[in-house]
């Protein structure tokens, strides 16, 4: 049946008659070119040398020493000592200002304890604790061990093994539900965050 289908096309048997031509017209020059080559006869190369050959080249020009031009003598410079000049002598009109450094350790020490009481009454607030972020679990936990033994392999949010004397799969069947608690906690303040400096 294929074949009656195959050759119903006037195309495929002539197609078929010219790919079988041009195969045998490959094969007939091959033989051919291996036959003429064996009845031709092996091509001798001879390669001779003449002895005064080396004798008729003219011999090469002589070269120059290189030799380093020479730089005019350069005469080293003459140096002046140093101009040393004498601080103004004092008058005693103009008097340094007096630094009374203890006034400056008192206040600095008052603005530092002033700045730190803010802080610490941030310390001694409790602190609400953050929810935890809904990462995806099997990326940031892909193997947890389980307290009665065994351990759980998770393949994605949805899909675990859990395995222990057998593996069992599980996985949750639904719709995700969509988190809208992501951003709640975005603008708040951590202690020692880069923001508080």
């Amino acid at each position: 049946m294929a074949m009656r289908a195959a050759f119903r096309e006037p195309q495929r048997p002539l197609l078929f008659v010219l790919a079988l031509l041009i195969h045998a017209g490959l094969f007939q020059l091959l033989v051919s070119q291996r036959q003429a080559a064996a009845l031709l006869p092996e091509r001798l190369t001879v390669l001779t040398l003449v002895p005064g050959a080396e004798k008729l080249r003219p011999p090469p020009p002589p070269v120059a020493p290189v030799t380093p031009e020479r730089l005019p003598a350069l005469s080293l410079p003459t140096s002046m000592p140093p101009l040393l000049i004498a601080p103004p002598e004092r008058d005693g009109t103009s008097t340094a200002p007096l630094i009374d450094w203890q006034r400056e350790a008192e206040a600095a020490s008052r603005k530092q304890a002033l700045g730190a009481e803010p802080k610490q009454r941030q310390k001694d607030e409790p602190s609400k604790a953050k929810p935890e972020f809904g990462w995806d679990r099997s990326r940031v936990h892909p193997v947890e061990p389980i307290e009665s033994g065994g351990f759980v392999v998770r393949l994605s949010d949805r899909c675990v093994i859990v395995i222990t004397l057998l593996a069992m799969p599980a996985c949750q069947i639904g719709k995700k539900p969509a988190r809208s608690d992501l951003f709640e906690h975005m603008g708040d303040a951590t202690p020692g965050d880069w923001k508080d400096e």
